[in-house]
């Protein structure tokens, strides 16, 4: 896989989830809360994950980086 195809893959991936939470607060199956308590979910198991690959910390830091922001807005 060519750093590209990796990037394109992480692209759909987030798109994706995007749009699932998106649709799923439509629905009413999700609050604004619930879909915060996602991202500070994923946040913490970034931080959990961060330790056993030590040679891609600095991905971890830009994934935490993207996070933090969308949930300061």
């Amino acid at each position: 896989m060519t750093a590209i195809d990796a990037a394109a893959s992480n692209l759909v991936a987030s798109a994706t989830m995007a749009a699932l939470m998106r649709c799923l607060v439509l629905k009413g199956a999700l609050s604004a809360r619930d879909v915060r308590e996602i991202y500070e979910t994923a946040l913490l198991l970034l931080e959990q994950q961060q330790g056993t690959v030590p040679e891609h910390a600095d991905a971890f830091v830009a994934a935490r980086a993207v996070i933090e922001e969308g949930l300061a807005r």
